[in-house]
């Protein structure tokens, strides 16, 4: 494999991103049951808990889709990004409430040990993307996202950054509205 240090600045900068994102969720993880299972139905629908379970499938499935697109015979998705995931990637902000997740992603009824889990396989699926960084950089294979079209791994990489720190932003709320 590449070294990582031959990969595009924005790929290695999306990368750290979505490592140090993946440390904090576990980090979240930790805490007692009683906080990960708080609600705050005037934040979200879901619990603490609930979130980071959506967040470790969700972020399976963009690494599995990076994998996909670098493993594969190239994919000629003429498909470009929507013009909602072109201003998702722009501006690196999803509105809250705007969009429905996959039903692949929803949080299942899993326990909090569960959760850490999940955390955990996801993110090692991130590390293991680690050492793809300079294919990741100069892929132009796409794949489509079922709401931002046709997205190349970069494309991938960064919406994975900007949806968790989405949901970070919910879990901070809900975790103000119980204390």
């Amino acid at each position: 494999m590449e070294s990582a240090a031959l990969a595009p600045r924005r790929c290695r900068r999306a990368y750290a991103r979505i490592e140090r994102q993946a440390e904090r969720l576990e980090t979240l993880a930790i805490g007692p049951s009683e906080t990960l299972n708080a609600r705050a139905d005037s934040v979200s629908a879901w619990s603490v808990a609930e979130q980071l379970d959506h967040l470790a499938g969700a972020n399976q499935a963009m690494t599995g889709a990076i994998r996909k697109i670098l493993s594969s015979e190239p994919i000629d998705s003429r498909r470009r990004p929507t013009l909602i995931g072109q201003l998702v990637l722009l501006t690196g902000w999803i509105p809250r409430g705007a969009g429905k997740a996959p039903a692949y992603t929803l949080p299942g009824s899993v326990s909090v040990d569960g959760v850490r889990q999940n955390l955990e396989a996801a993110r090692g699926a991130i590390e293991e993307l680690g050492d793809a960084l300079p294919e990741i950089g100069r892929s132009s294979g796409r794949l489509d996202h079922f709401a931002f079209g046709g997205l190349t791994p970069l494309q991938w990489l960064r919406t994975m950054g900007v949806h968790t720190h989405h949901h970070m932003k919910i879990i901070r709320d809900i975790q103000r509205q119980v204390r």
